[in-house]
């Protein structure tokens, strides 16, 4: 008898997982359009904390290990070398093909899953960046390979991370708004960043409340911009014994 059980919340968001592709070359063109050199190296985005499949893995245990962590892919070893990537990509695709999931009863073969080793279905060889390159290199080398993530190595080619699609695209943007920003002067540019920085820098100080109030906005976008200007060094974040943080520019 086979092995069946309900789909996991992971296997689940893979069928749902949005394509960001349009996003990242959107993003590429807007750089190019605009000629701003995107200076911030992949170390700085890069997932260190790397989880690893060995080649004789089944997909049953690739897609619990992805699903424990919430990752999307991890590298494949075989001894002490990195041979491969493997992908949530990848798993559905072998999963559609040889009929391991069944949607309308909401079911997966899972001795259909161990069967396959992964080996059988990963990307090989991998596709490789080094971790001193700027993100605009990864950025160039995923759209020219067609893929999601690549391995980051040192200058002795020794593995030290990997970058995902999702990585780059928010590396790249953040840095685009904040190049944009220091490139239009006194020119007021149309974006959320800019708004935010006149808003601030008029009040001197403002709560978060109170800005995503003046903005349109919702808290937790609002906090996510906030938090990439806070990491350039653009803003400051007073937290008060009550009420919500409050925000100023940093004045250099």
């Amino acid at each position: 008898m086979k092995k069946k059980q309900k789909m996991s919340k992971y296997i689940k968001k893979l069928k749902k997982k949005k394509n960001s592709h349009i996003l990242h070359e959107v993003v590429k063109t807007e750089i190019e359009r605009n000629y701003i050199d995107i200076e911030t190296p992949i170390k700085n985005i890069m997932s260190t904390n790397l989880k690893i499949v060995e080649v004789g893995q089944n997909l049953r245990e690739v897609i619990e290990l992805l699903g424990d962590f919430e990752i999307t892919g991890v590298p494949v070893r075989s001894g002490n070398k990195i041979v491969g990537v493997v992908s949530d990509t990848d798993i559905m695709k072998v999963m559609q093909e040889k009929n391991l999931l069944d949607p309308k009863k909401d079911v997966v073969d899972l001795e259909g899953l161990e069967k396959i080793k992964v080996e059988e279905i990963m990307s090989k060889p991998p596709i490789t960046v080094y971790q001193n390159d700027k993100i605009t290199d990864a950025s160039d080398i995923m759209i020219k390979h067609k893929v999601d993530r690549l391995i980051v190595v040192d200058e002795n080619n020794k593995t030290v991370g990997i970058v995902t699609r999702e990585d780059v695209v928010k590396g790249l943007t953040s840095e685009f708004f904040l190049k944009s920003i220091k490139k239009s002067g006194e020119n007021t540019i149309n974006s959320n960043v800019d708004l935010l920085l006149t808003i601030v820098r008029k009040k001197n100080m403002v709560s978060i409340r109170d800005l995503s109030k003046e903005m349109k906005m919702n808290i937790k976008d609002l906090e996510d911009l906030i938090k990439i200007l806070e990491n350039k060094g653009l803003v400051e974040i007073v937290y008060p014994l009550l009420g919500y943080p409050k925000i100023k520019v940093v004045k250099k």
